[in-house]
């Protein structure tokens, strides 16, 4: 009978079917390379999305931030404008509610100009800026952000002016009138009952106190300009962001 052996085991394969084999184990894991490739870059482009769309919000809430704080200032500039006349009369006495109140309020009716860069600094601290792709939107965001320093130099030269002014007041308002004012309970200024008078008439005194005034006034006037010019940048940042996120 005629017996058919089966190939020894340490028949050697031939050089095509090495080939096939190192092409075949290439090509899956080329594949996969592809695919993971693939995989990190909607990965990445949908974090892209995510922070960009996070950082138009943050946008509307700086011009939603920048008008009121405009809109404030004119109270505050008005009602300082209206102290410093009211002050210099010679006869100021007969205007002391009205002295008292103004003087008492153009500290609490206007805050600081906060703007938000909570994104920015997420996405510079991650490293996700890099995931920006388009050059002119990534320089336009980093010139942004580099000037919210200016803003935050402002807002704290702002608060010292301020200190400077609250520390200056009680030379020339009584403080205990300063408490009558003070409402809670919705906390409020409220002008006085009576019509009280200033602590001194003294001339030097008085002058002192309108120049400290005129530098709180100075900043405040100051920050609400670049307020008004930081807002166009800021909408057209919103609108660079919507216009290739559509978000």
């Amino acid at each position: 009978m005629e017996v058919h052996h089966p190939h020894h085991v340490t028949h050697k394969k031939k050089i095509s079917e090495y080939i096939l084999e190192f092409l075949m184990l290439f090509l899956a894991v080329f594949l996969g390379f592809i695919a993971e490739n693939i995989r990190e870059n909607n990965a990445d482009h949908n974090r892209e999305k995510e922070f960009m769309k996070s950082m138009a919000e943050d946008l509307k809430a700086d011009t939603a931030n920048m008008n009121n704080f405009y809109l404030h200032t004119n109270t505050t500039i008005a009602q300082i404008d209206s102290l410093i006349h009211l002050i210099r009369n010679p006869d100021h006495d007969k205007y002391g509610q009205t002295m008292y109140y103004y003087a008492r309020v153009i500290t609490t009716g206007l805050g600081r100009l906060i703007l938000t860069d909570r994104t920015y600094e997420e996405m510079k601290s991650s490293g996700s800026l890099r995931l920006v792709n388009d050059d002119a939107l990534s320089d336009s965001i980093s010139r942004y952000y580099a000037s919210q320093n200016d803003f935050k130099e402002q807002a704290q030269l702002q608060l010292q002016k301020m200190y400077a002014y609250t520390d200056y007041v009680v030379k020339v308002f009584d403080g205990a009138v300063f408490q009558q004012m003070l409402q809670r309970f919705p906390y409020k200024v409220i002008p006085p009952n009576s019509n009280p008078p200033l602590l001194t008439n003294d001339k030097t005194t008085i002058d002192e106190f309108v120049g400290v005034l005129h530098y709180y006034s100075a900043i405040i006037i100051i920050n609400s300009s670049r307020a008004r010019q930081k807002e166009a940048s800021t909408i057209h940042l919103i609108k660079m962001i919507r216009d290739k996120y559509h978000v």
